[in-house]
């Protein structure tokens, strides 16, 4: 059980995130804990660099700080120094969803720049790596206060091996499941026949489904490499529009192999769990997710999952019996033996109910209440529990209090 402070009056808490805007999986976590600190009984401030037009958080008091910069490493580094101007001596905890300067607990969604370095030293030739890894050694470098909340157990791993970090400031948080997005009946009740009508799918179509924002770091090519294997198949593409410059090397794959009227882009969505009724496979072949929380919500809601093991939540899929798990290193003949193993109606179905039946732990759903709780305690620390950690090294975790 997680050890909670309990305050006489309330604390202000100031937020920093470099980008605000609604469909990313760290801007999800990043308003969500916010609201649960504030109905905590507390003040919450999110920062921003970028927020987008459209309505987000707008329950929330959310600041912009005017950051001029022309490279994205470049502006973190400037906003990290202009959230520092800001709180300093304002705020009784500062809480980074990106890795900044000054910070008292940080929400790391991430992996480390520096594990990638120390694996390929040339990228301490270029400017943007080493503005990362300085950054990154403000939170994580042995003696730093900052208290690191991380999101899977590959992640704590890697972080623990690049920096050596006191295992105390190291909390592994449970998965973070949104439980409004976990609806298994939208399969049986008729949501499903009702999605895929107004989506122009038939009866017959074998309907694949990608959530990315991300493009290319979660495979999204690959999918489109595989599906012209596959003439029954279609693609829901949510998460880009077709027009986005992020699209265009995969608009144009698509239109080079003649694939473009099979493929739906739908862009930011948030009915996930309709949209998931209506198709009948999420293809997340990523080559790296630090988590992949589109992978629990396919499985919590009966969608049958092929993924790869660079996700953090792919463990998930086996534990579920709920789709195919794809080793390193990738090999797209793997993947499309995987998707044809997918085509079997019996094996979907057996999947499907595996994935159901699994999703509806609890436990799925605590991680960012764990994490509400945790930066609310203002760096309190969290009981030891009794779960072997990765490595049997001694850290201490929140995953299973």
């Amino acid at each position: 059980m997680l050890l909670v402070k309990h305050w006489a009056a309330e604390m202000r808490f100031a937020f920093g995130i470099v980008s605000l805007f609604p469909g990313g999986g760290l801007q999800r976590d990043c308003v969500d804990v916010a609201r649960r600190v504030r109905n905590l009984g507390h003040e919450v401030t999110i920062f921003t660099a970028r927020k987008s037009p459209e309505p987000f958080a707008g329950d929330l008091t959310v600041r912009v700080l005017a950051v001029e910069s022309r490279s994205n490493h470049g502006r973190q580094c400037a906003f990290s120094d202009a959230l520092r101007e800001h709180t300093a001596d304002k705020f009784d905890v500062v809480v980074g969803f990106d890795k900044l300067e000054g910070l008292d607990v940080l929400y790391c969604s991430d992996r480390s720049i520096r594990a990638r370095a120390t694996r390929n030293p040339l990228l301490y030739l270029f400017p943007r790596y080493r503005c990362y890894i300085e950054l990154e050694r403000s939170c994580f470098a042995p003696h730093s206060a900052t208290k690191i909340l991380l999101v899977s157990e590959p992640q704590l791993d890697e972080y623990w091996t690049a920096w050596t970090t006191e295992p105390n400031r190291l909390i592994l948080l449970p998965p973070t499941l949104a439980p409004e997005r976990r609806r298994p009946e939208y399969r049986t009740d008729g949501t499903r026949q009702t999605w895929r009508a107004s989506l122009g799918l038939s009866a017959d179509d074998w309907i694949w489904i990608a959530v990315c924002v991300q493009p290319k770091t979660k495979g999204l090519d690959r999918v489109i490499r595989a599906l012209r294997h596959f003439p029954d198949a279609r693609l829901l593409i949510v998460g880009l529009r077709e027009d986005e410059a992020k699209s265009t090397k995969i608009r144009e794959a698509a239109e080079r192999l003649r694939l473009a009227t099979r493929i739906h882009w739908l862009g930011h969505r948030e009915d996930i769990p309709e949209l998931m009724a209506a198709a009948d496979l999420l293809v997340h072949p990523a080559r790296y997710d630090t988590t992949g929380t589109v992978i629990l919500e396919a499985i919590a809601n009966g969608l049958p999952v092929i993924t790869t093991s660079s996700c953090g939540y792919a463990r998930h899929v086996g534990q579920a019996d709920a789709g195919v798990v794809l080793t390193e290193p990738f090999q797209q003949s793997a993947l499309i033996g995987a998707l044809r193993t997918a085509h079997d109606p019996r094996r979907l179905a057996h999947w499907s109910r595996c994935g159901a039946e699994y999703g509806h732990q609890d436990s799925l759903c605590r991680g960012r209440w764990r994490a509400a709780q945790f930066i609310a305690a203002a760096g309190a620390q969290p009981l030891e529990t009794d779960r072997p950690l990765p490595q049997q090294l001694a850290r201490r975790s929140a995953y299973e209090s």
